[in-house]
């Protein structure tokens, strides 16, 4: 790409953004400008080095947080493109019109659309230049070519994307209101959500309560909680609620598919998964199965009876263990696309979880922004197709650090659920439409799960009354139970009265 072109976009771009009080792109900008190679003598003159020049004085240009007048621009302009009239009638031709705010954001929306596809271009060059280089000189030191090839894709993935395309991939949705079916669609949506005909029930009274309904299609939901508090058995239980308490709606658009529920677990193995929802669904029968009771139970019959209790309503059901060191979020799309691509409409997608993914491809900058981009990803992708994404998250060391200062258990979410207190990010609620907590203690011999709700992207409000509520497990090894259409189980604080339950009643529950 000629780098008078880049040049002239830069000034231009930096003239523009000062007439509206605008810097947000000025980072943008001193990338592409470290990418310029001064050294390179192609374009000087004279024994002037022109592009040096040029890349000073947008420098100094950029120190100007104020309008910048275009008579100072075009004088020093003429200094340094003395050899180059054609360079320097442009930039003036762009910088004369006296454009209101609206023209200039048009104008503006342009340049850095233009200077980011030479930023991915740039990189895509970069990254393709290295993989000639180490696949020709350095082949002996890979040692996993799959790998090594796997991961130059993932880095590359996220540069296909331009914003020359005919549609824009970062176009989520999209409203014309001269176009009456795209409008309608939308209200179908609005419709479903206040007429629960689109909202997943949970099993829970008080849940339901606190997401006005239930989960939604297409949101993005979060389970905050520290270690060890019971984040795959209460996503789990989730799981199994939305099979058991509901039946599939579709779209018209997904009238032909089939409605799946699927759920990828990064850490616990599908045995300890399903020890787990074999024994809840059975606990819901009012029989408790023990640990020594598996050996007497027939696997066909286990089968059978999961496979009847969560497929009954219409879903179908897949469950995943991957290696997460073996995938990127790349393999999490292309694995949702190829079960569309077989005919199933994921309802719900369930990572155990996310951020165990590793960040390759994602934006990598000051701490925390590629956790974060990657969250964004997912949450894009899964949001263009109304996929509910269901994810539990890790809470930093200092949250836990506040347990320790003595914060009772009891308030412990209460003052942490609008703090993002968020391990390795602090900005990741951004990106949540619907943030649960919950934490694991013990009470006087009893075990309990608090949990509180954060922040809820929907356009109502409930009472503060409704955001924490107190479930209580009923006794050894038995998870907390459903209450939908029985008696509300949960409380609001805790009881005086000491109880005679084993306080290890967790030690085999997930």
């Amino acid at each position: 790409m000629d780098v008078r072109t880049l040049f002239s976009k830069i000034i231009i771009l930096i003239y523009r953004t000062r007439q509206i009080d605008l810097q947000d792109n000025d980072d943008l900008i001193k990338t592409i400008l470290a990418l310029i190679n001064t050294n390179d003598n192609t374009y000087n003159f004279a024994g002037n080095n022109t592009t040096k020049n040029l890349k000073e004085f947008c420098y100094q240009l950029l120190d100007y947080k104020e309008p910048i007048p275009k008579e100072f621009i075009l004088e020093h302009l003429g200094v340094i493109l003395e050899n180059d009239n054609k360079l320097f009638n442009t930039i003036k031709d762009n910088l004369e019109p006296d454009y209101d705010d609206a023209n200039n954001k048009r104008v503006i929306t342009a340049i850095v659309k233009y200077l980011n596809n030479f930023y991915k271009e740039h990189q895509a060059i970069e990254l393709v230049s290295k993989m000639s280089y180490d696949l020709k000189f350095n082949r002996n030191k890979i040692n996993n070519f799959s790998e090594y090839l796997k991961n130059m894709i993932a880095q590359l993935e996220p540069l296909t994307n331009t914003t020359n395309t005919l549609k824009d991939p970062a176009l989520v949705n999209e409203i014309d209101f001269e176009n009456l079916e795209e409008l309608s669609t939308v209200f179908e949506e609005v419709k479903g959500q206040n007429n629960n005909k689109f909202i997943y029930k949970t099993g829970w009274q008080a849940l339901n309560r606190m997401t006005q309904g239930g989960i939604r299609r297409g949101e993005f939901v979060t389970v905050g909680a520290l270690q060890h508090k019971y984040k795959t058995g209460f996503t789990l239980s989730l799981f199994m609620q939305i099979a058991t308490n509901n039946i599939p709606v579709m779209y018209e658009d997904e009238k032909d598919k089939k409605p799946l529920l699927l759920r990828i677990s990064f850490e616990d193995s599908l045995t300890n998964n399903m020890q787990f929802m074999y024994q809840y669904l059975k606990a819901h029968d009012g029989i408790i199965i023990k640990k020594n009771d598996f050996e007497n139970i027939e696997t066909e019959e286990m089968s059978k009876y999961i496979v009847s209790k969560l497929t009954k309503n219409g879903f179908h059901i897949k469950m995943m263990r991957v290696d997460p060191n073996q995938w990127t979020y790349s393999n999490v799309m292309n694995k949702v696309m190829e079960l569309e691509a077989n005919g199933y409409s994921v309802h719900v997608l369930m990572l155990d979880y996310v951020t165990l993914l590793p960040t390759t491809g994602c934006i990598q900058g000051p701490m925390g922004s590629d956790k974060k981009d990657l969250i964004r990803r997912i949450r894009n992708f899964c949001a263009g197709r109304r996929i509910t994404f269901i994810t539990p998250l890790q809470l930093s060391s200092e949250a836990k650090m506040l347990l320790r200062h003595g914060v009772p258990d009891v308030d412990f979410l209460n003052v942490i659920s609008d703090k993002d207190y968020y391990d390795g990010c602090k900005t990741l609620s951004q990106d949540i439409d619907l943030e649960l907590y919950i934490h694991l203690f013990t009470h006087k011999r009893q075990n309990y799960l608090a949990v509180r709700r954060g922040k809820h992207r929907i356009p109502t409000v409930i009472d503060n009354d409704d955001k924490f509520f107190l479930l209580k497990f009923p006794g050894l090894n038995i998870p907390i139970l459903e209450d939908l259409d029985k008696e509300d189980s949960s409380l609001k604080k805790l009881p005086s009265s000491a109880s005679s339950s084993d306080g290890n009643l967790l030690d085999e529950l997930l």
